[in-house]
């Protein structure tokens, strides 16, 4: 049986990265990106949750802020849980395994602005495993 997980989303950032650390303090950030969905006649909205898990975190906390661009390459993951009120609960997140920053501002008179395939920067989990979360 073939199996494959990848998505790719390029999109603005609907919130600051909330970087945290879990138990064991590994380091986890987490954001909202918003991606827009243009129709013939019409544009709509997708909103995707993404976590990224270690360096990847701390750079994104670091240096991105609500409404920066940014392409995510990741998978999805399926979560279930138990809410406090007792009900079952499911959701599907994106896990970043690598960011692109897009869009970057020219500093000074010899910056390259957002011209570069890159988009001025980015980062990559760089051989973490992805089992947590």
């Amino acid at each position: 049986m073939v199996s494959f997980n990848k998505v790719v989303l390029a999109g603005n950032l609907t919130r600051d990265p909330e970087l945290r650390f879990t138990g064991d303090g590994v380091t986890v950030a987490n954001f909202g990106l918003a991606v827009n969905r243009v129709r013939s006649k019409s544009e709509e909205v997708d909103f995707f949750d993404i976590t990224c898990w270690r360096e990847l975190g701390e750079t994104v906390a670091n240096y991105k802020k609500k409404g920066d661009p940014i392409l995510v390459e990741g998978r999805l993951q399926y979560r279930t849980w138990e809410a406090q009120d007792g009900s079952k609960r499911s959701k599907v997140d994106v896990v970043a395994d690598n960011i692109q920053f897009l869009g970057g501002k020219p500093e000074g008179n010899g910056g390259s602005g957002s011209g570069s395939r890159r988009g001025g920067g980015g980062a990559r989990r760089g051989g973490q495993g992805g089992g947590h979360g």
